[in-house]
């Protein structure tokens, strides 16, 4: 999948946070936004996910216009900063969501669950619910569940920055390892 941004722009009560931005990024690919703080990188991946639309501007997936495409119809997945996870539902099943809301069979779930949690190394962490992890064990929960649905579009938005320095370094070094089999675009 080729993602291609045309002429993106984004304004908000008259204030441009974006102005024509125009980029192709491609399968396989890492990527990185650099911008000073309220540059617009967060609302440029929003705009990429499909969580909001940008006020002109196309988004092409393969050469299909997506520009108007929901979220829930693309293959996506986002991994913010704070720690995002179902409260009431076990590592485990924070992980398989996206794959139970998809209707992939048990079988399957359990083997891209257990998968994904060992490249992730919270495979013994399966069982607990969020709050009985640290802050490293949610973050890396959020990143798993992401990553297995296998989605061709992955963004980050600085998910390593609340955790502490020597876990923010060996993921900032994991992670292009993780995902280099992959046909995914990271950003």
């Amino acid at each position: 999948m080729t993602l291609t941004l045309e002429n993106i722009t984004k304004t908000v009560g008259g204030e441009t946070h974006i102005d024509d931005v125009s980029m192709s990024l491609e399968p396989g690919s890492f990527n990185v936004l650099l911008g000073r703080t309220l540059a617009g990188k967060t609302t440029l991946m929003r705009i990429m996910a499909g969580l909001e639309p940008p006020t002109s501007g196309r988004i092409l997936v393969d050469g299909n216009d997506v520009t108007g495409m929901p979220v829930q119809k693309r293959n996506v997945a986002m991994v913010y900063q704070q720690f995002i996870n179902y409260p009431s539902m076990s590592v485990y099943d924070n992980i398989a969501s996206p794959l139970k809301l998809q209707g992939v069979d048990a079988a399957e779930i359990e083997r891209r669950v257990k998968s994904t949690a060992e490249l992730m190394h919270i495979e013994h962490l399966l069982d607990r619910l969020p709050q009985e992890l640290s802050g490293g064990q949610q973050q890396r929960t959020a990143m798993a569940r992401a990553m297995v649905k296998d989605c061709t579009l992955l963004l980050l938005d600085e998910p390593l920055v609340n955790l502490d320095y020597k876990l923010r370094e060996e993921l900032r070094e994991e992670i292009p390892n993780l995902l280099a089999e992959r046909d995914t675009i990271v950003v």
